[in-house]
C-alpha cells in the first residue's frame, strides 16, 4: 500500500514538473472537437519535415523523437510511465490546454479508456456560461461543489474569478480525474478546493450555494465516463439525477447551474418535460432553461441509438430556491 502511495506522489510530481516546465515556455493550446483534432493530426502526421513543437508533443499528442523535447523533461516523463512507444516514435500519455491562460492536465488523444479524463469544447462553453452566471449573481458564494468535475477547469477557473468562498469541493467517481484535477488544483496554487470521490451526492456532507455540472449526457456504447450519461433519457438520466438530488442539497437561494446536451425529437423535447413535471412538486423553486446551441454532435444522429432523434441541443438548466 505504501509503495503505490510513493508512486502515485511520484507521478504527481513528474505531472507538476510538466505543467511547471510548460508554464515558463509560455505554452498554450486551446483544446479542440475529436473529429477535428484528428483532421490536424492527419494533416501534421504527413508533414514529414516539420519541426516538432511543444504544441505537438503535448497538445496535437504527436509523435516524437527523443531528441524532440528538452532532456531533462524527457527522462523525467520516461521515469514515471508518462510517455509509450508507437511505431518508433513517442508519445505523450498525458496532454495538456490553456483556458484563460491557466494550464489544465488532462488524457491523451484519442480519449478511448474508460477512465479518460477530457477536455475540450464544453469546458471552455462551460466555464464562460457558469463566470456570466456568478458575475449577475448578487447572493454570496460561501460553499460550492462541482459534480462530474473531470478535471476541475471550471471549478477553477471561477475561484480565481471569485475567490470570496470558504469551501469548494470538486467530485467526480473516476480516480483518474481526481488525481489530474488535484495536479490543476495545485499548479494553479489554490488551497480552498477539494477533490472528492463521490457518486454524486453519496459522499457529499451538507448543502450548497452552488451545485454546478458539465456532466456526461450521450448515450455512449463504450459507457466511456466522460461521455455515458444513461441510456435513459437519451443520455440524460444523469443529468436529471443531478436536478433531482441537488433540489434536496440546496441552500436557500441556492443554485443549481446544469450544462448539458438534450435530444429533440418529432415529439419534443423529453428532457423538458421531465423537468417540468418535477418542478410542479416544489412551490419555492423558481427554474429556467435555456437552449444555447442548436445543433451539436450532429455525428451521434448516424448511431442506433439516436435514430429517433432530429437534433441533440445544448442547453442551461438553472434551479434556484427561493429565500
Amino acid at each position: 500500500m505504501n509503495q503505490i502511495l510513493d508512486i502515485k506522489t511520484s507521478q504527481q510530481q513528474a505531472l507538476l514538473y510538466l505543467l511547471n516546465f510548460l508554464k515558463q515556455q509560455d505554452y498554450q493550446f486551446t483544446a479542440i472537437t475529436p473529429l477535428s483534432h484528428q483532421r490536424i493530426l492527419d494533416r501534421k502526421q504527413n508533414d514529414v519535415n516539420k519541426e516538432i513543437t511543444l504544441k505537438d508533443i503535448f497538445g496535437w499528442n504527436l509523435g516524437f523523437k527523443k531528441t524532440d523535447l528538452d532532456p531533462a523533461l524527457f527522462s523525467i516523463l520516461e521515469e514515471h510511465q508518462l510517455l509509450k512507444i508507437q511505431e518508433n516514435l513517442y508519445l505523450s500519455q498525458v496532454r495538456v490546454a490553456s483556458l484563460n491562460n491557466a494550464l489544465f492536465i488532462h488524457s491523451a488523444f484519442p480519449t478511448i479508456e474508460q477512465d479518460a479524463v477530457f477536455f475540450g469544447p464544453d469546458t471552455y462553453r462551460f466555464a464562460y456560461h457558469l463566470k456570466q452566471y456568478l458575475a449577475s449573481r448578487s447572493d454570496p458564494l460561501k460553499r460550492a461543489v462541482e459534480l462530474c468535475c473531470g478535471t476541475s477547469a471550471a471549478a477553477i477557473s471561477i475561484a480565481k474569478y471569485f475567490p470570496d468562498y470558504d469551501e469548494l469541493i470538486v467530485a467526480d467517481l473516476n480516480p483518474k480525474a481526481l488525481l489530474y484535477s488535484q495536479m490543476n488544483i495545485d499548479f494553479a496554487g489554490l488551497k480552498k478546493i477539494h477533490p472528492v470521490q463521490s457518486d454524486l451526492f453519496a459522499n457529499l456532507q451538507g448543502r450548497f450555494d452552488l451545485i454546478f455540472a458539465n456532466p456526461p449526457y450521450l448515450i455512449d456504447p463504450h459507457q466511456r465516463q466522460y461521455r455515458h450519461g444513461g441510456d435513459e433519457l437519451d443520455g440524460n438520466a444523469l443529468s436529471f439525477r443531478i436536478i433531482k438530488e441537488g433540489i434536496q442539497h440546496l441552500n436557500p437561494r441556492g443554485c443549481i447551474f446544469l450544462y448539458t446536451g438534450v435530444t429533440v425529437t418529432q415529439d419534443g423535447n423529453r428532457f423538458v418535460e421531465h423537468l417540468e413535471n418535477l418542478m410542479r412538486q416544489y412551490k419555492n423553486i423558481s427554474w429556467s432553461y435555456e437552449e444555447i446551441d442548436p445543433d451539436i454532435f450532429g455525428e451521434e444522429l448516424e448511431q442506433p441509438a439516436y435514430q429517433h432523434v432530429d437534433r441533440i441541443a445544448l442547453a442551461l438548466v438553472k434551479i434556484e430556491v427561493k429565500q
